[in-house]
């Protein structure tokens, strides 16, 4: 007991660490994004993207791009920067960082502080290029990374680099998102379709906590979206609404999903050399942004304007070509090689959805009776949890970030019809399982999942070869050597009153093997066990004694045998369903 406190104290203060650590590398990221998108989008192409207000953003934005028509150019040379690096020092680095660290979670693959790094060059060149990319997903393997490296560094078990790992992954989010509750639950969550991981969730909140007090020091505490949202006035009309909305929400993500997998295997099997994908990616995503500007970079800015319940300068057509235009660059940008995140793409593609189902409502009612902020809002909810099969983690995230708790009764009718009708079969995150059973992290849970479904009577050998106390040694040597067995029950009139095994007939001297009866050396009332036992209790009994079989009886009172069951057998049973 004392020695699990101390493990406890020991993650916990290595929490603390990560979160630290995790902290600076957003500070980091952030000032190294605004650097890029300076160089690249400001100074080269004449534009500024709009910023939410918790990032000094202002609500009379004007858009102007003073040289259009070099977009495609920049964004193809961001992409091109992006794949010389990942190609020469970061080959992990490439596409979804999320997924990247699930993936590394499930599988114990290396990812450290040279992950961390590289994640954050390549991203911040992806995005401040104007790629359509986010930068949640990146500090989800930055994050991860950095767990992973501390753990390594001071040589802990493989258990507990996890554990840190998953800390760190929560740590990078709530920091970027500015979303420390939301941090430690996706800590657990995000592995997992149904599931949690629960000896993650503690030291989550601690580094997640940690890295948003670290990195709120430098870069501010405020919400990343400011709003006012009022209390929704329920009435048929906002419930329909509401309703439709999860629905359309499901169409999209499903889309989303669709088009993502589609374009990155396209981009796959193209027969070019792996720097130039991410180059010939961005020149497509520039065009994207030529057709509209929610196409370039992560679009906060302008879902902010969206919140702000002020007129949208666009049209319901515009918003609608928006949402597939943006799908479109996302899926190019990260299938192509490029480098960064889903999570934030998806939430803007959701509020996009929300936004343009509010105005269409609007306009076809013909009053204003749905507030396009709560629609903007409940649209991100929506579509990223259908998105990402993360229902819990993404409507505390959103409810953090905008502090639109107010919304929370509507959101739930739009987040569980999106999620219902979208599904978990196959979400953004490829690496995703469906439980803990199915992780090959959790292979030994799985092998005593199967034995303790599994029963004695599926597996025994039925048909056993017997001997009685009178039988000799030599008989039962012969027959062991000819079977290929190496015990066999003793009975009487069918009742089992021993086990004789290898072991006992080497005690006995060659010459007297013709002599000696097995009443002698066999080992009388043997350890049985029945058929409707479980196969975990068998392997249990048979390991704490140090048995190899065991007959298997009826009854405890008759002890008429029916069988016998060994660990090889319980070996090639697991070996059968895969998990030996």
């Amino acid at each position: 007991m004392i020695y699990e406190r101390l493990e406890v104290r020991k993650i916990l203060f290595l929490s603390v660490i990560v979160g630290v650590v995790a902290g600076l590398f957003t500070v980091a990221f952030i000032k190294t994004l605004d650097f890029s998108t300076h160089c690249f989008l400001t100074e080269i192409v004449g534009y500024t993207p709009p910023k939410p207000s918790g990032e000094g953003g202002e609500l009379n934005y004007t858009f102007h791009m003073e040289r259009a028509w070099l977009l495609p150019f920049v964004t193809a040379l961001g992409g091109l920067i992006t794949g010389i690096l990942i190609y020469l020092f970061s080959p992990e680095s490439a596409g979804v960082g999320t997924d990247a660290a699930i993936k590394a979670f499930h599988h114990n693959l290396p990812v450290g502080f040279k992950t961390a790094v590289m994640k954050l060059l390549t991203s911040a060149v992806t995005i401040g290029s104007g790629g359509a990319s986010g930068r949640e997903g990146p500090m989800a393997l930055i994050g991860a990374s950095i767990g992973k490296g501390v753990a390594k560094w001071l040589k802990l078990s493989p258990r507990e680099q996890n554990i840190l790992l998953a800390a760190g992954l929560g740590a990078g989010i709530g920091a970027m998102f500015r979303a420390p509750f939301a941090g430690g639950i996706l800590s657990a969550e995000v592995f997992y379709k149904e599931d949690f991981e629960v000896e993650a969730l503690i030291p989550g909140f601690v580094a997640s906590i940690v890295a948003y007090i670290v990195a709120g020091s430098v870069i501010g505490f405020a919400p990343l979206f400011h709003t006012e949202v009022p209390f929704p006035h329920f009435s048929q009309e906002t419930i329909i609404g509401f309703i439709l909305l999860g629905i359309v929400s499901a169409v999209v993500a499903k889309v989303l999903v669709k088009t993502f997998f589609t374009l990155r295997n396209s981009f796959k099997k193209l027969k070019v050399h792996p720097i130039l994908k991410p180059a010939i990616g961005g020149f497509l995503v520039g065009i994207c942004g030529l057709i509209t500007p929610l196409a370039i970079g992560n679009s906060y800015g302008w879902i902010q304007m969206f919140m702000s319940n002020r007129p949208i300068p666009f049209s319901v057509g515009e918003l609608l070509l928006s949402i597939f235009i943006v799908i479109l660059a996302l899926s190019i940008t990260l299938g192509s090689g490029g480098s960064g995140g889903v999570f934030g793409p998806s939430l803007v593609i959701g509020g996009i959805t929300g936004a343009t189902l509010s105005e269409a409502l609007n306009a076809l009612l013909g009053e204003p009776v749905f507030n396009t902020g709560v629609m903007t809002i409940v649209g991100m909810i929506s579509v990223f949890t259908a998105v990402a099969s993360a229902p819990l983690s993404t409507i505390v995230l959103v409810a953090e970030m905008t502090q639109g708790y107010n919304i929370l009764p509507l959101a739930l009718i739009s987040l569980l019809l999106a999620q219902v009708i979208a599904g978990n079969e196959k979400t953004i995150f490829e690496s995703q399982v469906k439980r803990r059973i199915d992780s090959p992290l959790h292979k030994d849970e799985l092998k005593a999942y199967i034995l303790e479904t599994a029963k004695v009577k599926d597996i025994m050998t039925r048909n056993v070869i017997t001997l009685s106390p009178e039988d000799t040694a030599l008989r039962a040597k012969e027959i062991m050597a000819e079977r290929f067995i190496a015990g066999i029950p003793i009975t009487v009139n069918g009742r089992v009153v021993g086990i004789v095994t290898t072991s006992d007939i080497l005690k006995v001297e060659p010459e007297k093997l013709k002599e000696v009866k097995l009443k002698e050396i066999m080992t009388p009332n043997p350890q049985c066990v029945l058929p409707d036992w479980t196969l975990l209790k068998v392997m249990r009994i048979l390991t704490s004694k140090g048995f190899g079989r065991a007959p298997v009886v009826s009854d405890f009172e008759s002890m008429k045998l029916v069988g016998i069951v060994s660990r090889s057998d319980i070996g090639k049973f697991l070996i059968k369903k895969g998990v030996a």
